[in-house]
């Protein structure tokens, strides 16, 4: 078993002299006033705290490539204000630990802080995690060092360049994950591989299965002009060379 997923929770903390008001103002019983201030005040502020956790977990992902272990293949690491369990839960192969974390230092914190933050409580969580299983740190060690290196930067191509009818130019997909948006853009290139345009054609949510839902297929249409379709293949969005770029690469 390979550990394939890392996830930042904040999980919810019951107001007991909120529910209790809930309870009298509504008349309603205990699990109902948990599950209305759960849904009024902590459902959109666990899912926003993912959104932007997930620039760094899903980095932190795919740069630690192959990691085997016995029974994990999800790390959940619970973001608390006070830890009430060191130990390392497993639910059927979802390792869970809890570790203390500031969320009101979180919110009011830039986008780089966040980054930053986010790397800390994985690290946190990993290290946790480790000594109580005997893994080795040196994979781990490796990509947070890295992520540091890079400045904490999340970017990549999505697959492989494709050539137009002539093969004089390549089209990529270029993936940029950020806090609070995921942005994706068509590079083209020249025969020499360097980059002669380039288009912002999507903004999205931060997560995968919001932007996941685009990236269908990229083909050229002519020798100039590339789309970008949907998994559904019902939407597109086109990138054509500006008339000077194409001038100067055929009159050259």
């Amino acid at each position: 078993m390979y550990l394939e997923e890392i996830e930042l929770d904040l999980p919810y903390v019951i107001d007991n002299n909120r529910v209790s008001k809930i309870v009298k103002d509504r008349a309603c019983t205990l699990d109902e006033a948990i599950t209305i201030d759960y849904t009024v005040n902590w459902k959109e502020k666990r899912r926003k705290f993912s959104l932007e956790t997930r620039c760094i977990t899903s980095l932190f992902e795919r740069l630690l490539i192959k990691f085997q272990t016995n029974s994990c293949k999800k790390i959940l690491i619970e973001c608390v204000e006070y830890t009430t369990e060191d130990r390392v839960l497993n639910f059927s192969g979802i390792y869970t630990i809890q570790v203390e974390f500031d969320y009101k230092s979180f919110l009011d914190s830039n986008n780089d802080e966040k980054k930053q933050k986010s790397l800390n409580a994985i690290w946190e969580g990993i290290n946790k995690i480790s000594k109580q299983n005997g893994w080795e740190m040196t994979f781990f060690e490796s990509v947070y060092s890295k992520i540091i290196d890079t400045n904490y930067v999340n970017e990549w191509m999505w697959k492989k360049k494709v050539k137009n009818p002539r093969k004089d130019l390549s089209a990529e997909v270029f993936m940029q994950h950020e806090i609070d948006y995921m942005m994706i853009s068509i590079l083209i290139r020249d025969s020499l591989g360097e980059k002669i345009f380039s288009q912002k054609v999507i903004s999205e949510l931060p997560n995968e299965y919001a932007y996941s839902q685009h990236l269908g297929k990229l083909k050229w249409i002519t020798n100039t002009s590339v789309v970008l379709v949907n998994k559904k293949n019902d939407t597109e969005w086109k990138v054509e060379l500006p008339c000077d770029i194409i001038s100067n690469i055929y009159t050259t």
